[in-house]
């Protein structure tokens, strides 16, 4: 049985954790900001400038990515070959509990980055709509179509090749993803039943009128998520060695 006390407690040591460290402010917060804007205040990207709504959407997803995926499997693999999960595993938290609160810790993570995004696009003259405070929920949604992977990478792999594995990922999904740079329709259709992009839709929907966005897609996005959530982690569960 879970203890919401025990996982509150792991879930805030896990965020200070990662909060601290400067390559997470980098990665999370400064690099997405610098994104925010070359995307809204320059033509570097695509020789135009991005509507400022597509813009935040494109960074949250960044963010994101980065703190469900990235972080994630390059704090576990190292946790896991300084043998910090067997030590875990001998207090009195469940293993459930830690790959929770580790969860949910790169959840407010992801949230914590976004606030300073949030603020940033706000001062480059982003209007919030009420639907903004959907985007929460999506980013739950976004970790959790990833985290369960970046379990699976942590658990099977050395932590050197992992750190090489997730970076090499990172810098492919937002080359090719779809997040960043556009494709052609028919790439794109593809490219919207891979977490990256789906997460994109619908923070997109949310930083919007939501007038390009239609209901059906929202759903499409959503169930594409909660698939993906639930594969990667049926996956770690079968594949993870926690030493």
């Amino acid at each position: 049985m879970i203890s919401t006390r025990r996982l509150f407690i792991q879930t805030k040591w896990e965020f200070l954790l990662n909060a601290r460290n400067s390559e997470q402010i980098l990665l999370l917060v400064l690099i997405p900001i610098v994104i925010l804007f070359v995307l809204a205040q320059t033509t570097i990207i695509g020789g135009d400038e991005t509507e400022l709504p597509l813009a935040l959407a494109t960074v949250l997803t960044v963010s994101t990515f980065a703190a469900g995926f990235t972080s994630l499997a390059i704090a576990t693999a190292f946790e896991r070959r300084s043998e910090t999960l067997v030590f875990l595993g001998t207090t009195s938290l469940t293993r459930r509990e830690v790959v929770l609160a580790k969860s949910l810790g790169s959840f407010l993570l992801a949230l914590f980055a976004g606030l300073f995004t949030f603020f940033a696009a706000i001062i480059l003259g982003w209007t919030p709509t009420p639907l903004a405070l959907l985007v929460p929920l999506w980013m739950v949604l976004g970790v959790f179509s990833v985290s369960g992977f970046a379990y699976l990478l942590a658990g099977t792999l050395r932590a050197e090749a992992v750190l090489a594995i997730a970076n090499g990922i990172f810098v492919v999904v937002l080359m090719f993803g779809g997040i960043i740079f556009t494709f052609g329709t028919s790439i794109s259709n593809v490219l919207e039943f891979f977490p990256p992009l789906a997460l994109k839709d619908l923070i997109q929907f949310s930083t919007t009128d939501a007038s390009e966005i239609s209901g059906v897609n929202v759903i499409k996005a959503m169930s594409t998520l909660v698939v993906w959530g639930i594969s990667g982690h049926l996956l770690a569960s079968r594949f993870f060695k926690w030493r």
